[in-house]
Parts: structure tokens; sequence; C-alpha cells
């Protein structure tokens, strides 16, 4: 009698587990994702995330790669971004030698996704030459301001990667993408262009901004940590001189640092701009050299969390580095 009442015992256990298992089982298959019907898009770094939001609106789903807080030009893939990558129907990049393309565009890695160089789109502007800015830190007797070193026609080997901070580089990028999105996503084509319309009309809202306070302006010399500022003072008939070089772990020479500080002096200089993701230490230092102030200026490579969980985009933070620009340099 025993025995029999633990086979019963053990029998019904069996058939409890066995209901449980089928109701978790059945619940996994039968949840749909989120994400179901969208065209699903990995972006690399946050300016190609932003347009590709922009004009995808909640037809996609969209991936960033590289983390908030992160500083894109020390961006490795993981194994799970490289994943990301294979599993979306378009892959977007800046190019330009921002991101490690040896890694991530691949044909092991893309399998069935579509790569997209948004630069391809945007008018692309060499490196920063080294050699003119060493030159126009040394010519610091001189107030008077000549064309802008990147509108210089020497190759050095390389691009710029910032096309972003021409807002007329982000329309054209824009546009690449409502045609991107169109072909992979033809039902919803419509959608993409108008999105991709409206967008448009606040970038070039934007630029005229920036002309109106570009014209007015007294200062052209703009002196930046890194020199990832080259597209705007190109646009807008500045003059960009960086304390480091194209990437923010150049540590500039004591050499250099001295002929700065002289150049700031000279030239009346009154800002010095640093931004969030990078260290302000040496800005901060040659600022306090020459008597100057320190501001912060974003290039818009990456938000932190802080920034997107509030909502901000590249529209946002570009409004800001003009507010910045016009009190540092009325």
């Amino acid at each position: 009698m025993k025995t029999c009442n633990t086979s019963w015992w053990r029998r019904i256990a069996i058939g409890v587990m066995s209901v449980a298992m089928g109701i978790v089982i059945g619940g996994c298959g039968s949840s749909a994702p989120t994400n179901e019907g969208k065209l699903p898009v990995v972006a690399s770094v946050y300016p190609v995330y932003d347009v590709a939001k922009q004009v995808g609106g909640d037809k996609i789903a969209l991936t960033l790669l590289v983390p908030p807080g992160s500083e894109p030009h020390d961006w490795e893939p993981s194994s799970s971004d490289l994943m990301a990558i294979g599993k979306a129907k378009l892959f977007l990049y800046n190019g330009a030698g921002l991101e490690p393309t040896e890694k991530i565009v691949t044909k092991d890695v893309l399998r069935d996704a579509k790569a997209i160089e948004l630069s391809k789109a945007a008018h692309v502007l060499p490196m920063p030459d080294e050699s003119f800015e060493e030159e126009r830190a040394k010519e610091s007797a001189s107030p008077a301001v000549e064309k802008s070193t990147d509108g210089h026609e020497h190759d050095h080997g390389g691009n710029d990667p910032h096309v972003w901070l021409d807002p007329t580089n982000v329309m054209l990028e824009t546009d690449a993408v409502v045609k991107a999105f169109s072909e992979a996503d033809p039902a919803n084509a419509e959608y993409y262009k108008k999105n991709g319309e409206a967008y448009k009309e606040k970038l070039a809202k934007l630029d005229a901004q920036y002309q109106d306070w570009a014209q007015g302006v007294q200062q052209k010399n703009l002196v930046v940590t890194h020199e990832a500022f080259g597209y705007l003072t190109h646009r807008y008939g500045l003059h960009q001189l960086g304390i480091m070089g194209i990437s923010p772990d150049a540590e500039p020479t004591p050499e250099k640092m001295a002929r700065i500080v002289a150049f700031v002096k000279a030239n009346g200089v009154k800002a010095i701009f640093s931004e969030e993701l990078v260290n302000p230490k040496l800005a901060e230092a040659i600022a306090k050299e020459a008597g100057v102030t320190v501001y912060m200026l974003n290039p818009v490579e990456g938000l932190t969390k802080e920034q997107m969980d509030k909502g901000a985009t590249y529209l946002s933070v570009m409004e800001e580095n003009l507010a910045t620009l016009k009190k540092a340099m009325p």
C-alpha cells in the first residue's frame, strides 16, 4: 500500500511538471518579438544612428554599436557587435577611416546585411595638414586669418571622418538613408521620404543659424582639444587649431603647447574648446597659461547615456554648440 501511494504521488508530480513545462515552452513560442515586422538596421556610431532614427522612425528596429559615453576613435567591435551586424538587413557606418572597417565590413560578418557607407554621400575633406597647423601656431604675431586649413588640396594619406559637423553633409546622408530604407522596405518608402524631407528642412534651418552667427563673428580662430571640427570651420569660414591631432589620443609635444599658448595670446583668442568625452587637462593647462576660458564644444561623435536618456539629438546638440560659440566668440 505504501509503495502504491508513493507511485501515485510520483505520477501526480510528473504530470504537474509536464503541464508546467508545456506552459513555459508554449509561452516562449507564442510571444511575439517587439520589433516584429520592422526593418532591422544596425548603425556603427551615433551620428549615423541619429540619421537612421530620424528617417526610419517607428518602422525600423535600430541598434547602435558604439555604447553611449564611449569615444568612437577607440572602439573595437565585440563578438556580439559582429553578430548584430550579421542579423541586420542594413548596416550603416560612417566610413572615411572612423571605424575599423577591416573587422566589420567583411563577407563573413555581414552575411546577408547590406553595408552602407554614409560618408560616400558627403563632401569629404582630407585630414588636417599638421605641418600647416604647426606653421599657423608659429605665426603668432599676426592676427590675420587666411584660408581654413581644411580648404587645402594636398592629399595627406587619409580623410577627415567627422563629416556630420557640416549640416549640409547630413542632408546628403539623409538622402542616402532614405534611398537605402526605401529599397530594403518598399512598403514604407513614402514614410521614409516624408521623414527625410522634414529632417532636411530642420538641418537647413540649423545651417542658416550657423551662417548668421559666423558672418558677424570677429574672431575666426577656433582652438580645440582635437581636430574634430574641420568640417564646421570649413563650412563657416573659420580656422581650426587643434591641441591634439585628428584623434584625441595624440598627445602634443611641449613645444607645440608653447606655440599654441603664444598663438592664443598674440591673436586675441578668448576661448579654448574641450569635449565631454576627452580629458580637459591639456585645454585647461593652455587656458591657464594664456589667461583664457575653457568651454565645452560637442563634436557629436557620441553622446553620454544621460544625454540619450533625456532625448538629446544631433540637432539639439548642434544648437547647444551654437549657443556656446555665441557666448565664447561673440
